[in-house]
């Protein structure tokens, strides 16, 4: 399941400067059997960055000198030998709206330029603690809201890299960090990384605490887990549960469910016959799953959700800061205070019943099968994209993981999206490494064949 052979990475390794290019996976293991150091490690993301980072704007904060320090304090650790983490030596990224106390904070926000909190939200210190090496925080848009960052496509400058995790999507596609941190309320992980290419998991509700981060609405608060393959996802997991390290082969093809849901209309045409490609060629029966009625009106609850959580949050803020705000979040703010506490109130009511509902959807299937974006990237005078095709999804608290294995028109990919039950989340990462695998082996026959 790594994203190079092991031919490969043996030639990697004996180029320092395309040390950025190996899995996640190579890198720990090399680190840790003294193959590599992680100052070589970093020194190689370092290069990268410098070459690319005014290209494509992944960075809201990177402090090189802080990186190569901790590069060293790891290499000395491991030489006293103490104790190695799971991610021990790791270059990653962590999206500029978790708590970090030795760098900004911002979230995306003029409103709290300069702001440094005294602590590290529990993510970082999970990361930590997990031996990684924060290099800095990646771009988001202002408080995760669907509006344009500074960050570019790194596959390509003219379309949209996607929502507000697009910086640390477009750092790991663009081989600046193997690893990297988001978030999502709606699509903020699952979008940038079928834009951009990148392979995701949004883990199940309650995954991992979310304290000190950009909590807005709680019930649809999840981590995000950015990597190039779903072998780094599982890793990347790992630091947080590991049970999740390891990721053993699924004995018999999944049971899979073909979903066509809220926000299949907006699905582009190349969009939806590639789907069909890649579902007519797998060696497993897939099945239509028609969603219950209620889903109809899922997004209407996603958005009425959230306004109302941006009211309660940002609604008493002086006028002056109000109007500093970017649009999106001005528009949230105002129609969330048009909300009636006995609307809110029906919200989450419904929330709780299509939550239910959705669990009903595993009795015969063990993962659903639909697109993680409606199409190919957005060029960027159209804006960031529509995060439909994820939505229902987070508001259910369900795990996800966004595989880059489709093309649109324009050869630039999508996602597909599979969607595990409330709490499955190993064997949705075995069930997405099986889909990894089969995807590719299509692919070299397509290829043969012609």
């Amino acid at each position: 399941m790594n994203d190079v052979s092991g031919t490969q990475q043996l030639a990697l390794l004996s180029n320092s400067k395309r040390l950025n290019e190996l899995s996640a996976r190579m890198i720990v293991s090399a680190i840790r059997n003294r193959q590599l150091t992680a100052t070589s490690v970093m020194e190689a993301c370092l290069e990268r960055i410098a070459v690319r980072e005014p290209q494509v704007k992944a960075w809201s904060f990177l402090d090189a000198d802080l990186a190569r320090k901790r590069a060293w304090v790891a290499d000395e650790w491991q030489a006293a030998g103490l104790p190695l983490g799971p991610l021990h030596g790791l270059p990653v990224g962590v999206k500029d709206v978790f708590d970090t106390s030795d760098m900004p904070s911002e979230y995306g926000s003029a409103s709290l330029r300069g702001r440094r909190p005294t602590e590290d939200a529990d993510a970082v210190s999970v990361l930590h603690r997990a031996g990684a090496l924060i290099m800095g925080k990646t771009t988001t848009s202002e408080f995760g809201m669907y509006h344009p960052s500074q960050t570019h496509n790194p596959l390509d400058p003219s379309r949209s890299p996607g929502v507000s995790s697009a910086g640390s999507a477009a750092a790991v596609v663009d081989h600046m960090v193997p690893l990297a941190l988001g978030t999502q309320h709606t699509a903020s992980t699952t979008l940038p990384a079928s834009f951009c290419g990148a392979f995701a998991l949004k883990p199940s509700l309650g995954f991992t605490s979310m304290r000190g981060s950009n909590v807005l609405v709680p019930r649809m608060a999840h981590v995000g887990l950015l990597a190039r393959s779903v072998d780094d996802l599982a890793l990347f997991a790992g630091a947080f549960d590991h049970r999740l390290a390891e990721v053993d082969a699924l004995r018999h093809p999944p049971r899979l469910g073909l979903v066509r849901g809220p926000g299949w209309d907006l699905a582009t045409p190349d969009a939806r016959q590639a789907l069909d490609r890649l579902v007519a060629g797998l060696p497993a029966t897939v099945a239509a799953v028609d969603l219950p009625r209620e889903f109809d009106i899922a997004l209407d609850v996603v958005h009425g959700l959230l306004n109302a959580h941006l009211a309660h949050r940002f609604g008493a803020l002086p006028e002056e800061t109000f109007h500093s705000f970017c649009p999106p979040l001005q528009e949230g703010i105002v129609a969330g205070r048009a909300l009636s506490a006995a609307k809110y109130l029906e919200l989450e009511a419904t929330a709780d019943r299509l939550t239910a509902l959705a669990a009903s959807l595993f009795c015969d299937h063990d993962a659903l099968i639909t697109l993680s974006a409606p199409g190919e990237a957005t060029r960027l005078e159209q804006g960031p994209g529509s995060g439909a095709m994820s939505m229902p999804w987070s508001l259910c608290g369900l795990p996800t993981v966004s595989l880059p294995l489709l093309r649109g028109m324009s050869d630039m990919p999508i996602g597909v999206q599979l969607v595990g039950c409330q709490g499955g989340d190993r064997n949705l990462l075995r069930v997405a490494a099986w889909l990894a695998d089969e995807a590719t082996l299509n692919d070299k026959s397509s290829h043969e064949q012609a």
